[in-house]
């Protein structure tokens, strides 16, 4: 299975401005007729994208594409998918748009609240399972329930796709493509985001930093902090602090005591956008302390100081990797299943979140934070009897917001 690992596939930083924005999120999830899993405190897409909007301070009423409503004919297909948890403002954006995507292809999609635990996890796919649902988005937060997973799926005979956080070793991508019912994988890189970050900071002239993000065991940013670590410090600077947190309420005092520790850092690594906000208070406590930031994950209340140049640098838009599955999944409901040049499952595994800048932040908010990526009939133009593997290569290699 090296060979599916070989074949990368990213996105480089985008320069320019997409033509068409997006402002809306539609609802189809009461059309599905199919509950959530019992006792798991679901929450609809529909309510949990608007607590998003709104809490990002956006409007979700009237929303259309530029080209027109959202929705396009109800086929009679109907999916679902899981995530982690719901209640932050990423995790529901992601929710937005995994329901965004499936009332753009014409069809119903409901969602499962994991509630961060993995045997809620496994309960929700065992339910999603017996539903009958034409495919479902598995959100692969939990590494060691992936061969479950796959199990339940193959057994109920249903296409899924795994994406965001997907397998990354040749052994669990081998034991996924056993599976014939396994559509493919879309995630980010976490590794390649630090690294940008590193070489970014780097080329400033910054040698001495800090780190801040959550707690050791958080995957996503403890690879992040690899990356960036190795980079930084292979060409020659020094990593002078890092604290982890169990949750950023804890952030502002860590960030605090980092800055009274190491009065000689000029640059911090933040590992998501709420920690920056976080590193930005505690920063109000230390007038002297010259420090710029590096954030990876560029939120609404970011944008502001990437504006002014506190923040110097933020990366965004791992949610592309939802059309992108969702597509490869409504493919394979249609009985167009996505193989690459081998015959296997396509692996997209390093779609990297591109560089956020005072330039494209109002065009990349519109796009990411409070619309979305792709119009409706982006979306449709990556489903049909003649899409094929080599299509969505060229629609990530060449994706940009001009």
């Amino acid at each position: 299975m090296g060979k599916n690992l070989r074949k990368l596939v990213s996105i480089g930083i985008i320069s320019a401005m997409m033509a068409a924005g997006l402002a809306g999120c539609g609802s189809n999830t009461a059309e599905s007729g199919k509950e959530p899993a019992a006792g798991n405190e679901n929450v609809s897409a529909s309510e949990s994208a608007g607590a998003a909007l709104e809490e990002a301070g956006s409007s979700n009423e009237g929303a259309e594409t530029a080209g027109g409503s959202a929705g396009a004919a109800k086929d009679g297909l109907s999916f679902a998918g899981d995530i982690v948890g719901q209640g932050g403002v990423a995790l529901d954006i992601f929710v937005s748009e995994m329901e965004y995507d499936f009332e753009g292809l014409g069809s119903d999609f409901q969602i499962y609240n994991d509630n961060f635990t993995a045997d809620t996890q496994m309960q929700n796919m065992e339910t999603m399972a017996s539903k009958g649902y034409d495919g479902i988005m598995v959100y692969g937060w939990n590494a060691t329930s992936l061969n479950s997973i796959s199990s339940t799926f193959a057994t109920a005979q249903i296409p899924f796709v795994i994406f965001d956080q997907i397998p990354r070793d040749e052994e669990s991508v081998a034991a996924m493509e056993q599976n014939e019912y396994y559509v493919g994988s879309v995630g980010t890189d976490s590794y390649a985001e630090g690294v940008n970050a590193a070489q970014a900071m780097l080329d400033n002239g910054i040698t001495k930093a800090l780190i801040l993000g959550g707690s050791v065991g958080d995957t996503i940013h403890d690879t992040r902090i690899e990356g960036f670590t190795k980079t930084f410090e292979e060409a020659g600077g020094k990593v002078l602090g890092a604290g982890r947190c169990t949750d950023p309420s804890e952030a502002t005092t860590k960030f605090d005591d980092l800055l009274s520790a190491n009065g000689d850092a000029t640059g911090a690594y933040c590992l998501s956008g709420d920690y920056a906000i976080a590193a930005i208070s505690a920063m109000g406590n230390h007038p002297e302390a010259d420090v710029k930031l590096y954030v990876a994950g560029a939120t609404n209340e970011t944008i502001p100081y990437i504006k002014d140049g506190t923040i110097a640098y933020a990366d965004s838009g791992s949610k592309l990797v939802i059309p992108i599955a969702a597509a490869l999944l409504k493919n394979a409901a249609i009985g167009n299943v996505i193989k690459d040049e081998d015959g296997s499952a396509p692996y997209f595994n390093n779609v990297i979140p591109f560089e956020v800048t005072a330039d494209n932040a109002d065009r990349f908010t519109e796009l990411f934070l409070t619309g979305h990526p792709l119009t409706a009939e982006e979306m449709q133009a990556l489903v049909g009897e003649n899409v094929t593997y080599q299509d969505f290569v060229e629609f990530i290699n060449n994706y940009s917001m001009k």
